[in-house]
């Protein structure tokens, strides 16, 4: 079988630990597209439950289970297994493979960087004569900043020329072989970073001698086309993102990514050992939240298995489906998985070598619950936003540029888009980190059968600015596990930005403006690229989980009205150990807009922050009034079925009900069911899982009951 084994540098964004870059050659990714389910490429649970570098599901971009690999064995490459990727011919640039940490290849260190993969145009008169782009490398932590891309023009019936050009280039250069329909060719591409003045050099190869597969740098065959016109990115981020284009039917397989030209390109015949190159690292948590591992390997399409000991290391059983260098466990129990012991075994199978990592401990703490109560009610009276300490009436915001977000003069807080870009406003209602040192302030963790639910007030001032829709985000997220809370207002809390890494949680994506512009304008979703830096800045780097209000139906509604308040209630429920749902209903001006969903795939349940993302000045509002910030958590509504009625006199009702131990429940009756208002006779609160309640005398000729739980 293939995997995606993705090493140092993809390594240093999931463990925390920095990897410098050094002149030697790595390979930094090869991804035979095995073992992945059939769907989106960037779905989750593709690549490692959750931890695949691959983000941006798209349907136009996807792996089916069992489709086989492109064959390059007859253009000189080693033999390959498992199966491929399918493009579409809708075009969408949203698929991405996050191959290093950002600043891993500054444009400041003099460096070689090889793309190969194996590509086939299924239909060649998808491609556009004006050229459309096939792949692109932008920075690490974004979208923009692109470095190349590869761009395809038909040349005449179904053939088709590749081309590679730079961001703010002129023109595409393209190389001379005339690719037909049905054909698989190998691509590699060299991004030449030079420091100075100069420009970097961008070198497309079609085929290349299969002579100078694995050779060194000094016998690199002639390049098929080169380019080095226009500008560098500047930022300090350097590339990171490999994206797949789609727009024309087409299969891409074998994806390497190297800072050789040998590594891209790996002659027939080769046949390398397994050998461990990372091993996974102690895990220390709170129980009842997933534990992820990563590891990675070296050798020719090796095959991983993780395995899981139960008796201090004793004995290793596989665990099912558990095939990729990342794993994430299920979210784990405090009595029966501390101390759980995972390593990962390597085999490759052309010569049957086989390597095995180290043990990754497991040490577990018990959760402190959250009971029902208040956890924050914030007014901003003191005018002021970032005022420590956090305490149940005063909330703590970060974002890049101060005066964009004001509590003054108070009450109330008022937000400001930035002009031309994103921002992001991230609100901590819980202060402690490294639980469990203080419970008052650790991460609120529900219990099963508790909800969280944040409550906050906006008005949109004003529209002075607005030229179209944007996406307006609202997020819950938990920063306490694994991630590191912004403390100061500067570009850590940019809109791009945000301490991601390591960050769970879930995102509202609103459809924002007076009018809405989709059918469904509430778009719910699940972190699941932990290993990005950029909390809110992409949809990408989330698992959708639907749209709605259910029917749709919305285009070209009223939406958001300057000048009128609105309220945005924010929910999660866990309603199980690896289950929650996830509500947001939005109310005001006469309007009451909800959509539910619920998530066994994460199911987070630890939370801390609450962050807000307006697109831009130019597509949300002027300005953003938001009087209070609520954070509460309830005991969730319980339905008493099965509620037994008997007459212990002719004049008296028992009512008997299973129970939750310390739910409060009402009793409630009516003497005809329809418009007729419920009237609570009594309110009782549950002592164990059998709950009763008398009703005598009993009033009128009829009456019927029900029970409510609070």
């Amino acid at each position: 079988m293939k995997q995606n084994k993705f090493l140092l540098a993809f390594a240093a964004v999931v463990s925390g630990v920095l990897v410098s870059h050094n002149a030697s050659a790595t390979l930094l990714l090869t991804d035979q597209f095995s073992g992945y389910a059939t769907g989106d490429l960037g779905a989750a649970g593709t690549g490692g439950a959750g931890l695949t570098p691959w983000v941006g599901s798209s349907a136009q971009v996807t792996v089916t289970n069992g489709s086989h690999s492109l064959d390059g064995t007859a253009l000189g490459l080693v033999s390959s297994a498992g199966d491929k990727v399918t493009i579409g011919a809708t075009a969408a640039l949203n698929v991405y493979n996050s191959f290093c940490a950002a600043k891993t290849f500054p444009q400041s260190a003099p460096t070689n960087l090889y793309y190969s993969f194996l590509y086939r145009f299924n239909v060649g008169t998808d491609v556009s004569p004006n050229g459309q782009t096939i792949s692109q490398v932008t920075r690490q932590n974004g979208n923009s900043g692109i470095h190349w891309t590869l761009v395809a023009k038909n040349v005449g019936g179904a053939n088709v020329q590749l081309g590679i050009a730079k961001p703010s280039g002129t023109s595409t250069n393209f190389a001379p072989n005339v690719i037909a329909a049905g054909q698989t060719v190998f691509v590699v591409i060299r991004q030449q970073i030079i420091t100075g003045a100069a420009n970097d050099i961008d070198d497309l190869w079609i085929n290349p001698p299969p002579a100078s597969f694995g050779t060194n740098e000094a016998n690199v065959p002639t390049v098929s086309a080169t380019t080095s016109d226009g500008t560098e990115d500047p930022s300090t981020t350097g590339p990171g993102r490999f994206y797949v284009a789609s727009g024309a039917n087409a299969n891409l397989d074998e994806l390497r990514i190297a800072t050789s030209w040998a590594e891209a390109t790996p002659p027939a015949g080769q046949c390398l050992n397994a050998n461990i190159t990372l091993d996974p690292t102690n895990v220390s948590q709170v129980a009842e939240i997933k534990a992820n591992f990563l590891s990675g390997a070296t050798g020719t399409s090796p095959v991983y298995q993780w395995q899981l000991s139960q008796n201090g290391g004793v004995t290793f059983s596989n665990i099912a489906g558990a095939n990729q260098p990342s794993y994430s466990t299920p979210n784990l129990v405090f009595a029966t998985d501390n101390g759980n012991k995972y390593r990962m075994v390597a085999t490759v199978p052309c010569n049957g070598s086989s390597d095995t990592s180290a043990v990754a401990t497991v040490t577990l703490t018990a959760p402190v619950v959250t009971p029902p109560g208040l956890i924050m009610f914030d007014q901003f009276a003191d005018t002021l936003r970032d005022n420590e300490p956090i305490t149940t009436n005063n909330s703590v915001w970060k974002t890049e540029v101060s005066p964009n977000l004001s509590a003054f003069p108070g009450p109330g807080m008022t937000g400001i888009p930035v002009s031309g870009g994103s921002s992001l406003w991230v609100g901590y209602f819980c202060s402690d980190t490294n639980p469990p040192v203080d419970p008052i302030m650790d991460p609120v963790h529900l219990a099963v059968g508790t909800t969280i639910r944040v409550t906050l007030p906006f008005d949109p001032q004003s529209y002075g600015s607005f030229t179209n829709n944007g996406s307006m985000r609202f997020g819950l997220y938990d920063y306490a596990d694994g991630g590191t809370m912004v403390t100061n207002d500067d570009a850590t809390a940019g809109g791009s930005t945000g301490n991601g890494i390591n960050v769970r949680g879930y995102m509202l994506s609103l459809d924002f403006g007076p009018t809405f512009s989709v059918s469904s304008p509430l778009s719910l979703l699940a972190r699941t690229s932990l290993g990005d830096n950029n909390l809110m800045g992409t949809t990408g780097d989330y698992l959708s989980m639907g749209s709605g209000p259910s029917g749709g139906g919305f285009t070209g509604t009223p939406a958001f009205q300057a000048g009128t308040t609105y309220t945005l209630v924010f929910s999660v429920s866990r309603t199980d150990v690896n289950s929650t749902t996830l509500t947001t209903a939005i109310s005001g001006g006469g309007t009451n807009w909800t959509f539910s969903s619920t998530d066994t795939n994460f199911a987070y349940h630890r939370f801390d922050s609450f962050a807000m993302r307006p697109n831009s000045l130019e597509t949300t509002a002027d300005s953003f009034f938001f009087p209070t910030f609520t954070v509460q958590v309830l005991q969730n509504p319980v339905t008493a079925f099965n509620v037994s009625i008997a007459l212990s006199t002719p004049n008296s009702v028992v009512l008997t009900w299973p129970s939750v131990a310390t739910t409060s429940y009402q009793i409630q009756s009516t003497p005809t069911v329809g418009p007729t208002a419920w009237v609570t006779n009594a309110t009782v609160v549950a002592a164990g899982t059998s709950t009763s309640y008398t009703n005598t005398p009993l009033s009128g000729t009829s009456r019927f009951f029900r029970v409510v739980a609070q």
